[in-house]
């Protein structure tokens, strides 16, 4: 078992949870220029979700699009305007059939010219 059976995974142990692996990500990213941990965090949801996002866009709601609202930093009661604001402009966002690298930036355009809403993406 383990080195003596050439079994990588007799040793795997979950970190994640360790004070050691919090403080070590957390330090491994201090101070890195243009990092920004909740634009990371946007870009992933939309890359990885993006088909779902695009159901719930054209329905105008569903769970990822409340996801996607708080993530974006919406204030809680204002996921029915963010949904509707999607839905209005599901051409301009959705309208190319695969996810698109400027998706984000797309949303925060559209955020941006809709101040009614108060979000912080």
């Amino acid at each position: 078992m383990g080195f003596a059976t050439n079994d990588p995974g007799a040793f795997s142990i979950d970190i994640t949870m360790s004070p050691t692996y919090s403080g070590a990500s957390t330090f491994g990213t201090a101070g890195c220029k243009d990092w920004d941990y909740s634009q990371h965090q946007r870009n992933h949801f939309l890359e990885t979700q993006w088909a779902f996002l695009n159901e719930d866009a054209a329905r105008g709601n569903g769970e990822h699009l409340t996801a996607f609202t708080q993530i974006m930093g919406c204030a809680e009661g204002q996921e029915t305007q963010f949904a509707a604001l999607v839905r209005n402009n599901y051409y301009s966002l959705f309208g190319k059939t695969e996810a698109r690298s400027d998706l984000l930036t797309q949303f925060e355009i559209l955020i941006s010219e809709n101040p009614e809403l108060s979000c912080s993406g």
